[in-house]
């Protein structure tokens, strides 16, 4: 069986159950985190269009095509990976 690298086994070679204990809260805190921003995203594109129709400056960066959702996700998706991955030395 293949484990992933930063799994911790004990000498006999099995999964500690504080292992199996963190990645069902990663697990859980990665849908919980996925369904807030299902729900506040398309909200806040919404409320970016109103904005830059008002005329604020730097209001373009809020619309529906605007970076900010695109760096949001980028940190989404950083989160998750790191969620993942072992503690360096």
């Amino acid at each position: 069986m293949i484990y992933p690298i930063n799994m911790k086994l004990n000498k006999k070679g099995a999964i500690t159950s504080s292992t199996v204990e963190s990645y069902a809260k990663s697990i859980v805190f990665i849908i919980v985190l996925l369904l807030m921003l299902a729900q506040l995203i398309p909200e806040g594109q919404t409320a970016g269009t109103s904005l830059n129709a008002t005329g604020v400056p730097l209001g373009s960066l809020f619309t529906s095509s605007g970076v900010i959702w695109l760096i949001l996700m980028a940190g989404v998706v950083f989160l998750f990976i790191s969620s993942f991955m072992g503690k360096g030395k």
